[in-house]
């Protein structure tokens, strides 16, 4: 199933213009991907996932771009983990996402 990001609308005042999203496959959160507000420049995107196994569920990068790249990795690695990809398992690239 594919990968889609979905505007939070969590951000308010400052904040409303930052890039935040919930990463969704199907009806199911599986993780989050926005913007950060401070700290230094290499740290500026931050993606998460809500599931556990052994591969990175979270990173802190410079564009969302490498986050949304992260993401995708590691989302591939844990639908290997969990048997949940091979025939008849399709999925885009979240990279193509919006």
């Amino acid at each position: 199933m594919a990968l889609k990001l979905r505007p939070t609308g969590l951000g308010s005042g400052i904040d409303k213009d930052r890039p935040d999203y919930t990463v969704y496959c199907g009806g199911w959160d599986g993780g989050r991907i926005y913007e950060t507000r401070g700290g230094p420049d290499n740290l500026r995107s931050f993606w998460s996932m809500t599931v556990n196994g052994p591969m990175t569920r979270s990173n802190g990068v410079t564009t969302l771009e490498e986050a949304k790249a992260q993401f995708q990795q590691s989302w591939d690695a844990w639908k290997a983990w969990a048997k949940l990809e091979g025939p008849g398992h399709r999925h885009r690239d979240l990279r193509d996402m919006a």
